[in-house]
């Protein structure tokens, strides 16, 4: 065995190219953070309806804990030039150009 890996995730990415000996421990940690963000991010949202919903008031709720979501009322001024980042995209072009590149060689 090589002293480089690949790893690959369930869908056919490729999660990282590191040294064998670390990993396991690197994908094991990278894998509780992802589930402690969507874990969080469910609680959340599920508090939020919960909130949402007519026959259950803020007061009447877990005791009194409430969810506040915040949303502008108005377009911020600063961000009126912004236009998101699409990294998929991004990713999908540099693989075609690898593959392009090293099919040419």
């Amino acid at each position: 065995m090589s002293g480089r890996s690949q790893m690959t995730a369930m869908n056919g990415k490729r999660l990282s190219t590191m040294p064998a000996k670390h990993q396991p421990e690197t994908v094991a940690q990278h894998f509780d953070l992802i589930k402690y963000i969507f874990d969080s991010w469910n609680s959340v949202s599920k508090e939020l309806d919960m909130c949402n919903q007519p026959h259950l008031n803020s007061s009447s709720y877990r005791n009194g804990i409430t969810v506040t979501y915040y949303q502008e009322h108005e377009p911020n001024p600063k961000l009126k030039d912004f236009e998101p980042f699409d990294l998929e995209a991004w990713w999908g072009k540099r693989v075609v150009q690898n593959i392009t590149r090293n099919s040419s060689s």
